[in-house]
Parts: C-alpha cells; structure tokens; sequence
C-alpha cells in the first residue's frame, strides 16, 4: 500500500531534514509533502524540494543562528556509510560526518529552538547478541563505523537530557533495500539474476531487512507519534526472513533460475583462499571469511518496541522486494 492510499489526520509540522538528497532523504520529502509536512532540504548542495519546501547547502546553514526556518523538529540523515574494508580516510570521515555532523546539527537545534530530533541510527551502532538483538544491547566499540554510530547516539541522549521539554528519538535501522539503491541486497539479486551462487550451505540464516517505504514511515512515525525525552527503536520489516527464502522471493520476481548455493565446507575453502589474495593484493575476492560469516549468521533485530508504539509498517517484505528486484533486472537491461 502506498502513502497516497491512506487518509493521515496529524497536524502539518515544519521539519528540517538533512541528507535530503540521498537515497531515504528523497522518498521522505515526497512522503512528508503528501502527508502535509513542509521544511527544509540540507544537501551538500541545495536538493531538488516538492512544493511547499524550502532547499538549502549544508555550509550556508549549519552554522547559521538565522531562525527563519521556523522548524519543530529536525530528521538527521546524513552519514558517511558503511565500507566493508574502511581506511584510515574512511575511519576519519566516519567521525568527522557521523559523530561531528551529529554534534554540528544538535547544536543549530539547540540554537534555534528546535524541540524534537530524530537521529537515523544503524543496527550496526550495537553489537549482535545472539540471534535475537534488542534496543539495550550494548554499544559496538570495535568496527569503526558502527562505533562512529553508537557515540552519535549518545550525543542524541546527551541532548535530549539537557531539557525537560526535548524530545529525541533514535531509529536503528536495518539494511534498507528499494528501486535506485545499489547496496548489499542490490548487489544480491543481481547474483541471482545472473545465476550466480549466492548462498553457502541451507541458507537458513535469517536476516532483517528494511524496505525504503517502511522506513520513512517509520520516521514520520517518530516526528508525529513518540512524545518522550528519548526513545531507541530498532526498524524493520514486520518479520525477519531466510536467505533462502529472499533468494527464491528474487528469481520469482526477476523470472531467474533458481538460486545456487554453495556446500558450507566448499564455501569455508572458498573464503579461506579470499582471505590469502586479499590479504597478497589488497583487492576484495569474491568470498572471504567476513562474508561467509554474514551467509551463515542470524542477524535479527525485533521491532516489538515499535510496534507497540503503534507503528504500523505500510509494505510487507514481499511486495518491497519485488519492487527493488524488478528495478534491478531493468538496471541491468
């Protein structure tokens, strides 16, 4: 179902959003406009806006004490993603943008009266544990992104604590998928496409996923629903699903051969030797261990708490990833 379906009776908000131009930035604004919201748009440079909203650079705001825009809550968006193999560059620039922009935006909402923010966290700012990974899970400190993650969060917590009447929400997200987007689950489906292996063993792992549709939702849920001084939530789908269940739900929409799969010991030999030539040339290999150990590991994140918050997501699994299928099968025509 889609957004323009369903009937919102909330007040209007002024909303800043930053990263607007990105991949989540862009489907909010248009979901934000047709819901009655209006705001600003902050990219790098001033992103294309719906009707109703204003644009502008990062650079000419960030540091502005201009309370023109007249905002009541603030969608935090920017990030430096997450790189497999980080650098020391890419382990700089995740603090500087994820825990600095972080600190930079909760001081211009401090500055300008800004009373609500929604911070657009990651499951990668906690470490896993076990199969199920809940809210208070503690924070990661080893991988360099996730950790760059977890101290913008506390910033947020910092933030909300300092005023009775702040309202800080905190959205971890899991592994968003949709049409334009070329991330993991992109590069995933074009393997089945392709009919190359993309599974190791049964494939019985289960992951969460999260769609663009349910994700943005889940922010105008936070801006117009949540009224506390700071709440975390994990966000996905409504329920986590096996890799060999997404890998057959993909060929079935792409009409692809049915997905391979690789025997877990060849699979170990496979990722043994990824490691070897990554390690002789520095380039990625097809397989290594870090990747076989996504393939087989449960990585699930329940949204019980959000639910119960009255979230309702707005796209089964089904119908989001037959969405980002056939929009890579026509990427790749």
């Amino acid at each position: 179902m889609g957004f323009a379906a369903v009937a919102w009776h909330r007040d209007p908000m002024r909303v800043l959003v930053t990263g607007a131009s990105g991949f989540i930035g862009r489907r909010l604004l248009e979901s934000l406009a047709i819901r009655g919201d209006s705001g600003v748009a902050v990219g790098r440079n001033p992103p294309p806006v719906p009707r109703g909203w204003q644009s502008a650079a990062r650079s000419e705001l960030v540091r502005s004490s201009d309370h023109e825009p007249d905002c009541q809550g603030l969608v935090h968006l920017e990030v430096k993603q997450h790189v497999p193999h980080p650098t020391a560059h890419d382990q700089a620039e995740f603090t500087h943008v994820n825990v600095g922009g972080t600190t930079d935006w909760l001081d211009w909402a401090t500055r300008n009266g800004i009373l609500r923010f929604v911070y657009v966290s990651s499951v990668k700012a906690v470490r896993a544990s076990g199969d199920l990974t809940y809210e208070d899970a503690d924070p990661e400190t080893s991988d360099p992104y996730g950790r760059s993650k977890a101290e913008a969060e506390a910033a947020v917590r910092e933030w909300a604590a300092a005023a009775a009447n702040r309202t800080a929400v905190i959205l971890r997200f899991a592994p968003v998928y949709g049409p334009n987007n070329q991330a993991n689950l992109a590069a995933f489906t074009k393997q089945i496409i392709l009919g190359r292996p993309c599974l190791a063993g049964d494939g019985r792992a289960k992951k969460s996923i999260l769609s663009r549709e349910n994700a943005v939702q889940a922010v105008y849920h936070a801006l117009h629903e949540i009224h506390a001084g700071c709440e975390v939530f994990n966000v996905a789908d409504s329920q986590p699903i096996a890799l060999c269940d997404l890998a057959s739900l993909i060929a079935g929409c792409c009409n692809a051969p049915p997905p391979r799969r690789i025997p877990r010991l060849l699979a170990v030999a496979i990722a043994r030797a990824g490691d070897a030539s990554e390690a002789l040339t520095g380039r990625e290999f097809v397989l290594d261990s870090r990747r076989l150990r996504i393939l087989l590991s449960n990585s699930v994140f329940p949204i019980d708490k959000l639910l119960r918050s009255g979230f309702v997501p707005q796209q089964s699994t089904a119908d989001g990833i037959a969405e980002m299928a056939v929009w890579v099968r026509d990427q790749g025509r």
